[in-house]
Protein backbone atom coordinates (compact mmCIF):
# COMPACT_ATOMS: atom_id res chain seq x y z
CA UNK A 1 0.00 0.00 0.00
CA UNK A 2 3.06 2.41 -0.31
CA UNK A 3 3.14 4.98 -2.86
CA UNK A 4 5.83 5.83 -4.70
CA UNK A 5 6.31 9.29 -5.85
CA UNK A 6 9.07 10.29 -8.53
CA UNK A 7 10.56 13.34 -8.90
CA UNK A 8 11.97 14.68 -12.17
CA UNK A 9 15.05 17.00 -11.67
CA UNK A 10 14.92 19.49 -14.27
CA UNK A 11 17.87 21.50 -15.17
CA UNK A 12 17.35 25.10 -14.48
CA UNK A 13 17.53 27.31 -17.80
CA UNK A 14 19.46 30.42 -17.77
CA UNK A 15 16.27 32.51 -17.45
CA UNK A 16 14.97 30.69 -14.41
CA UNK A 17 18.72 30.89 -12.68
CA UNK A 18 17.90 35.50 -13.62
CA UNK A 19 14.50 34.71 -11.80
CA UNK A 20 15.65 33.39 -8.57
CA UNK A 21 15.50 35.31 -5.21
CA UNK A 22 18.97 35.08 -3.95
CA UNK A 23 18.64 36.11 0.30
CA UNK A 24 20.98 37.24 2.72
CA UNK A 25 22.24 34.13 5.43
CA UNK A 26 23.15 35.68 8.46
CA UNK A 27 25.47 34.39 11.29
CA UNK A 28 23.61 34.36 14.74
CA UNK A 29 25.76 33.25 17.04
CA UNK A 30 24.10 31.03 19.57
CA UNK A 31 22.04 32.36 22.54
CA UNK A 32 23.31 31.98 25.93
CA UNK A 33 19.84 30.84 27.20
CA UNK A 34 20.28 27.78 24.78
CA UNK A 35 16.80 25.87 23.98
CA UNK A 36 15.84 25.31 27.56
CA UNK A 37 12.93 27.90 27.18
CA UNK A 38 11.85 26.62 23.94
CA UNK A 39 11.61 22.81 24.94
CA UNK A 40 8.07 22.06 26.33
CA UNK A 41 7.18 18.50 27.84
CA UNK A 42 3.90 17.75 27.54
CA UNK A 43 1.63 17.37 30.26
CA UNK A 44 1.47 13.54 31.74
CA UNK A 45 -1.71 12.01 32.67
CA UNK A 46 -1.26 12.37 36.69
CA UNK A 47 -0.65 16.61 36.76
CA UNK A 48 -4.12 16.65 34.87
CA UNK A 49 -5.42 13.98 37.39
CA UNK A 50 -4.33 16.57 39.67
CA UNK A 51 -5.06 19.47 37.89
CA UNK A 52 -8.91 17.93 37.91
CA UNK A 53 -8.94 17.58 41.49
CA UNK A 54 -8.00 21.13 42.78
CA UNK A 55 -10.55 22.32 39.77
CA UNK A 56 -13.09 20.01 42.10
CA UNK A 57 -12.23 21.22 45.32
CA UNK A 58 -12.74 24.64 44.45
CA UNK A 59 -15.88 23.94 43.29
CA UNK A 60 -16.75 22.38 46.65
CA UNK A 61 -15.77 25.43 48.18
CA UNK A 62 -18.20 27.81 45.71
CA UNK A 63 -21.07 25.67 47.98
CA UNK A 64 -19.65 27.06 51.31
CA UNK A 65 -21.11 30.04 53.51
CA UNK A 66 -21.32 33.32 51.54
CA UNK A 67 -18.54 35.29 52.73
CA UNK A 68 -16.35 32.36 52.08
CA UNK A 69 -17.64 32.67 48.48
CA UNK A 70 -17.28 35.79 47.95
CA UNK A 71 -13.52 35.84 49.10
CA UNK A 72 -13.53 32.84 46.61
CA UNK A 73 -14.94 33.89 43.56
CA UNK A 74 -12.42 37.58 44.12
CA UNK A 75 -9.79 35.49 44.40
CA UNK A 76 -10.50 33.30 41.25
CA UNK A 77 -11.28 36.42 38.68
CA UNK A 78 -8.34 37.76 40.12
CA UNK A 79 -6.24 34.73 39.47
CA UNK A 80 -7.59 34.91 36.10
CA UNK A 81 -8.88 31.48 36.11
CA UNK A 82 -13.00 32.79 36.42
CA UNK A 83 -13.39 31.13 33.11
CA UNK A 84 -13.65 27.69 33.98
CA UNK A 85 -15.97 28.62 36.84
CA UNK A 86 -18.52 30.46 35.13
CA UNK A 87 -21.28 28.25 35.85
CA UNK A 88 -20.60 28.18 39.57
CA UNK A 89 -20.05 31.76 40.18
CA UNK A 90 -22.98 32.92 38.85
CA UNK A 91 -25.30 30.23 40.49
CA UNK A 92 -23.43 31.44 43.83
CA UNK A 93 -23.86 35.05 42.63
CA UNK A 94 -27.76 34.83 41.94
CA UNK A 95 -28.28 32.98 45.31
CA UNK A 96 -26.68 35.52 47.21
CA UNK A 97 -28.50 38.73 45.09
CA UNK A 98 -31.66 36.41 45.66
CA UNK A 99 -31.28 35.61 49.54
CA UNK A 100 -29.45 39.06 50.08
CA UNK A 101 -26.73 37.56 52.06
CA UNK A 102 -24.13 39.21 53.77
CA UNK A 103 -25.78 42.83 52.66
CA UNK A 104 -27.06 44.24 55.43
CA UNK A 105 -24.52 42.45 57.72
CA UNK A 106 -22.44 45.13 59.87
CA UNK A 107 -19.56 43.60 58.50
CA UNK A 108 -18.76 46.76 55.89
CA UNK A 109 -15.78 44.13 53.75
CA UNK A 110 -18.79 41.14 53.12
CA UNK A 111 -20.84 44.04 52.21
CA UNK A 112 -18.57 46.24 50.18
CA UNK A 113 -17.05 42.89 48.34
CA UNK A 114 -20.61 41.86 47.84
CA UNK A 115 -21.76 45.02 46.49
CA UNK A 116 -18.56 45.28 43.96
CA UNK A 117 -19.23 41.43 42.96
CA UNK A 118 -22.90 41.68 42.31
CA UNK A 119 -22.29 45.17 40.24
CA UNK A 120 -19.73 44.17 38.21
CA UNK A 121 -21.92 40.96 37.32
CA UNK A 122 -24.82 42.91 36.26
CA UNK A 123 -27.00 42.61 39.47
CA UNK A 124 -29.19 45.60 39.79
CA UNK A 125 -27.81 46.45 43.74
CA UNK A 126 -28.72 49.78 45.39
CA UNK A 127 -26.36 51.19 47.01
CA UNK A 128 -28.58 52.29 49.89
CA UNK A 129 -31.49 50.72 52.07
Amino acid sequence: MSTQVSQEVVPKTPQARDNEIIRRTANYHASIWGDQFISHLPKDKVHEAIELQEIEKLRELLASNSSQKLDLIDAIQRLGVAYHFETEIEEALQHIYNNRIDMEDDDLYNTALGFRLLRQHGYNVSCGN
